[in-house]
């Protein structure tokens, strides 16, 4: 389910004692001198070193709630409307160099179908935004603004999201509810509860994006927010959940773009207004096999299911079936590692793969052992 985030942080330290004392019979140990105890500082949430408060007091300002109006006209009564269709948040990330504007990161299911763009700032500041160019691939949109932020607004900073361990603080912040109220400037607070998930899809994803988990509690309006580490730094985007049927009830799993893995992204947005990636021409799904390859059971990669004519992948003599398990030399395991290595290159680069090949007859069957281990080397010239 997409969103488009009630304060749920739970975080507990216990301490067990353990007392050791003298046993009937034993003669009592000589006096030693007290070892000095090592002790082990931790800052919770619940002390007066919480971190959250001086947080959220600087980046909440920071996030906007943003809608999408679609414009609409009536023949009959020939009268032009600007309606109010869709809500969510986003995040400032950058000032224009002469500070007179800036740059707020979205969700790209937040905009895709609106025609007119605002942004409310928290402080009850309006202002019209206009859409600079989005990647429907990985759900991510930049939305510039003309007029200086708000008094005392700064842009949050990006972190790196590759930085980040599961257990450690994640602060979420955004403008949950729908267009009969909308909470502004809500902020849920959790840990990571788990890095590089992979095959979480609601449908605005395309490539290979493997999510960061928390239990910070995300609702619809919230996607497009920030999901802040300890120091206050942009490392998420959060932008989906599961939900909730009558089989299934799930509670803290939302999800969040890593920032590291759009970064790039934003920043050929802003410059440029579209992502340009390479592409092989083909499609591929996860293959689960091996780790090495058997006599009758190829290795684990990504399976090749179509080839464009006339790509790449077909002059290179890539063919439906073969499977992908090295790229440039590093091993790849899913469909997943296969798009992101892809991802990582630049277009016009020559790329080489290891794949292994099914063997079929004459007649298009599978031969009697239907797998013979052989190895494959290519390069592919990619394309934009």
């Amino acid at each position: 389910m997409k969103i488009k985030t009630t304060f749920r942080q739970a975080l507990a330290l216990a301490s067990a004692l353990m007392l050791l004392g003298a046993m009937p019979g034993m003669a009592e140990p000589a006096a030693a001198e007290p070892a000095e105890a090592e002790t082990t500082t931790y800052d919770i949430i619940y002390s007066a070193s919480n971190p959250i408060p001086d947080i959220v007091e600087r980046c909440r300002p920071a996030i906007v709630d943003i809608t999408a109006s679609v414009e609409s006209w009536d023949a009959t009564t020939r009268e032009a409307s600007v309606d109010p269709a869709f809500y969510g948040s986003a995040t400032f990330i950058r000032e224009d160099e002469d500070g007179t504007g800036g740059y707020l990161l979205t969700n790209y299911h937040i905009v895709k179908d609106g025609d007119v763009f605002s942004a409310l700032w928290l402080d009850g500041t309006e202002m019209d935004i206009e859409l600079v160019g989005y990647d429907d691939g990985t759900d991510i949109a930049v939305m510039r603004f003309e007029d200086a932020a708000p008094e005392g607004v700064e842009p949050i900073p990006l972190g790196d999201s590759d930085k980040l361990r599961i257990g450690e603080l994640a602060i979420c912040i955004g403008n949950p509810g729908t267009a009969r109220q909308i909470l502004y400037g809500t902020v849920t607070a959790g840990i990571i509860s788990g890095l590089q998930r992979e095959d979480i899809n609601a449908g605005n994803f395309s490539r290979a994006i493997n999510v960061i988990q928390t239990d910070a509690p995300i609702n619809s309006g919230n996607s497009g927010g920030a999901l802040l580490n300890a120091k206050g730094e942009l490392v998420g985007i959060p932008t989906m959940k599961f939900g909730v049927s009558y089989y299934d009830a799930f509670e803290g799993m939302s999800f969040c773009i890593p920032i590291s893995a759009v970064e790039d992204y934003i920043d050929q947005l802003i410059d440029n207004g579209n992502v340009v990636r390479p592409r092989m021409g083909v499609t591929v799904v996860s293959f689960d096999g091996p780790e090495e390859p058997m006599r009758r059971f190829p290795p684990a990669g990504a399976q090749v299911v179509t080839v464009e004519p006339n790509a790449p992948a077909e002059k290179a003599g890539l063919l439906v079936n073969d499977i992908i398990a090295e790229v440039n030399d590093t091993r790849v395991r899913s469909a997943s590692d296969v798009v992101s290595a892809i991802d990582k290159c630049e277009a016009g680069q020559k790329v080489k793969l290891k794949v292994y090949r099914y063997n079929f007859d004459a007649d298009g069957n599978l031969t009697e052992n239907g797998f013979t281990e052989h190895e494959l080397e290519m390069e592919l010239e990619l394309l934009k």
